[in-house]
């Protein structure tokens, strides 16, 4: 089978379907935690373990050991094999027929953040990651770029959505921004998942829409509204997808933009508390025995508020919400507003201490290059005045060139 399966430029690596499956034919190895370093060998590794219907780990390929330590990883994991022999993939049939066997028992654990703590594990079913899956025909031609790290959720899901219809994957989270509208155009990419942060990298970099990409999907951080009308521009036929998901219960909600509206399927399922955080069934909830749950619900850490006719807004991250004195300021919200200023390419906001008021807001931004720094952040400051109170208009104003951003593509919040 001549398909493509994956095209990794950075790597100088391409690999068809054959080969992928000429690949799992071999006899291999696996430990209990999968630790592989390139994106071939990680997906790869993924597709092995859930033809043993084995339990495995992912872990970060870029990791170090002491940061594998603290995680808590059981040592004897990573000496304890799983055997894959007798397997032979000579096409598509024998392919599926190997993974409908192994992926019933099969689980996958992966770690989260850790933004409110030590990362925690949580196993999930084949069940629980290809629940929101589309297959059929009308999928088969489908080009997906790939914008997430392979080793969490998200980026399980894109895999696992391009995989199951034998779609090819091109790798782009890790090149250059600069290079990655040439990539999307170069293979045709009818598909793209990416955060909010991504999109806004590489839409400063794109000269001409591409008009080959059918869906364009927002997932990983709050959707950003601010980017709306460059997407539209950028992907003139694509349809704008939003998603809310969490590495402890994968996708739960999508939408069309920044309101959620909750199936009817989900509505005794998940639940808004007095403060606004999002709280989830444990019955939507990966197996790990680190969560801690308040009865049957599991808490977020999100914010939401819930709208006249019940629908739901993301807010963001309790954890983010930045006290000073004693006036509490969303950095979600600072942020949307500086980057409606004209020359603003991104925002970073977040707090920084102070002996008075226990913290101080700090944004870091990105300027375009026409802009001029000091005109620049005469007109910030003056249009946040007119916008939001006070104590949210950053104390400090740096001009960085470009955003930090974690293992995870997200904005480095702490």
């Amino acid at each position: 089978m001549d398909k493509l399966f994956l095209v990794d430029e950075k790597r100088k690596l391409f690999k068809t379907y054959q080969e992928l499956f000429n690949d799992l034919s071999q006899y291999a190895r696996l430990t209990k935690i999968i630790n592989e370093k390139t994106p071939y060998e990680i997906f790869l590794a993924i597709v092995r373990s859930i033809i043993t219907g084995e339990t495995f780990e992912l872990l970060d390929p870029d990791l170090s050991q002491a940061e594998i330590q603290r995680l808590g990883v059981q040592e004897q994991l990573c000496q304890k094999y799983i055997e894959l022999k007798d397997v032979q993939i000579r096409d598509e049939k024998s392919l599926f027929d190997h993974i409908e066997k192994g992926c019933r028992t099969w689980r996958l654990g992966l770690y989260t953040s850790g933004t409110t703590g030590r990362p925690k594990v949580v196993f999930h079913s084949y069940d629980s990651l290809s629940r929101n899956l589309r297959m059929g025909d009308k999928h088969r031609n489908d080009v997906w770029a790939f914008c997430y790290n392979p080793t969490h959720i998200a980026g399980i899901q894109v895999f696992l959505q391009a995989f199951v219809n034998l779609n090819t994957i091109v790798y782009v989270f890790d090149v250059d921004h600069t290079e990655a509208p040439n990539l999307l155009e170069k293979y045709r990419v009818t598909h793209i998942s990416a955060t909010p942060t991504f999109y806004r990298s590489i839409l400063v970099t794109m000269t001409k829409p591409i008009e080959t990409v059918k869906r364009v999907t927002f997932g990983g951080e709050k959707f950003d509204p601010t980017i709306l009308a460059s997407i539209q521009r950028c992907f003139p036929r694509a349809k704008i997808i939003n998603t809310y998901a969490s590495t402890e219960a994968g996708t739960v909600l999508v939408s069309n933009g920044e309101l959620f509206e909750v199936e009817d399927r989900l509505k005794n399922l998940i639940r808004v508390a007095e403060d606004g955080e999002l709280l989830i069934h444990k019955s939507l909830i990966g197996q790990s025995v680190e969560l801690k749950l308040e009865g049957d619900w599991y808490h977020t850490g999100d914010l939401v508020e819930t709208t006249s006719d019940g629908k739901l807004r993301f807010i963001g991250r309790k954890s983010e919400m930045i006290n000073v004195g004693g006036y509490k300021v969303n950095p979600n919200e600072v942020e949307e507003e500086i980057k409606k200023v004209e020359g603003v390419i991104d925002a970073h906001v977040y707090a920084r201490k102070n002996v008075v008021t226990g913290n101080i807001v700090v944004a870091d931004v990105v300027k375009a290059d026409f802009a001029d720094e000091k005109a620049l952040e005469i007109e910030i400051h003056k249009q946040l005045e007119s916008r939001l109170q006070r104590w949210k208009i950053p104390r400090i104003l740096n001009f960085v060139s470009e955003i930090k951003v974690t293992r995870t593509g997200k904005k480095v919040r702490q």
